[in-house]
């Protein structure tokens, strides 16, 4: 085990790094929070570990002391010197330097795990990538009041787009909140850690697939106020089609996208690809 001498504050001021509000910078520094997630997290030696954001490497160096195969990915190079003294001792620690949503993840392994405090300003693009991506269960660390609306069951008006596709090829649930307290410098508000779990059966055979769910589910999203029906039409001109989409997908026409739940758009989705030859 590696007793940590420093505080992230410590290593900060030791490098002379400003934290930058451009990148969404608020390092987790309070190692018994890092230590908590990953045991929630069940990370041990057989597992390879993807990080994003890896920071000042709090959460990265408990993430390394389970022995897994950790890759850890930070676009901020300032921070090089911190996370190598930090990160000296372990061999199984792959540092990559790049922007997350830009990197090539062929790499990964199918059934890896994603254990990441994630820049909150990026949390949709960088979920759209992970469920591109053959994992089994994400650990995201993100703003309380993001990670909750991801939880929002149909007919609630916090229920977005995104919590549609997450939820249709995903198990989601609430692990652990922690508060601003425990990051540097201390953001605005708690956050929340989401255990996602891939579903199995997988519903989708390819990621064309889903990158035409995705785009499908955020047209019916486009105004929230409207109908379903009213959304699709922005991207099926024929309203006879439309129509015919609508009731052998057996959705009420005046039914609001918040109100469908997971299995329905995906009946939805497969129907209007159907007449549409989308996929």
């Amino acid at each position: 085990m590696v007793s940590f001498q420093l505080k992230t504050s410590d290593y900060l001021k030791k490098y002379g790094v400003t934290l930058k509000k451009s990148l969404g910078q608020n390092f987790l520094s309070n190692e018994v929070f890092a230590k908590k997630i990953v045991e929630l997290s069940e990370v041990d030696k057989n597992d390879t570990v993807l990080e994003i954001g890896a920071g000042a490497g709090t959460l990265t160096v408990a993430l390394a002391e389970t022995g897994a195969t950790v890759y850890a990915i930070e676009i901020d190079e300032r921070l090089k010197p911190i996370l190598e003294e930090r990160l000296l001792t372990f061999q199984n620690v792959h540092l990559i330097f790049s922007d997350f949503l830009a990197l090539d993840l062929s790499f990964l392994p199918s059934g890896y795990k994603c254990v990441s405090n994630i820049p909150y300003y990026i949390t949709a693009p960088i979920l759209k990538r992970l469920i591109f991506t053959p994992f089994s269960a994400l650990f995201i660390m993100m703003q309380k009041e993001v990670g909750e609306r991801l939880l929002e069951k149909p007919g609630s008006s916090n229920r977005g787009f995104l919590t549609v596709v997450l939820q249709t090829v995903a198990n989601i649930e609430k692990i652990l909140v922690v508060p601003k307290s425990a990051f540097v410098p201390n953001p605005e508000v708690d956050s929340v850690v989401l255990k996602i779990t891939r579903k199995e059966p997988f519903p989708f055979v390819d990621s064309s697939q889903i990158e035409s769910f995705w785009r499908f589910v955020s047209d019916s999203f486009s105004q929230k106020r409207k109908t379903i029906y009213n959304n699709l039409k922005t991207i099926t001109k024929d309203t006879k089609v439309l129509e015919l989409i609508i009731q052998e997908a057996n959705i009420p026409s005046n039914a609001r996208p918040e109100q469908l739940n997971e299995e329905q758009f995906l009946m939805l989705w497969k129907t209007w690809s159907k007449f549409t030859n989308e996929n």
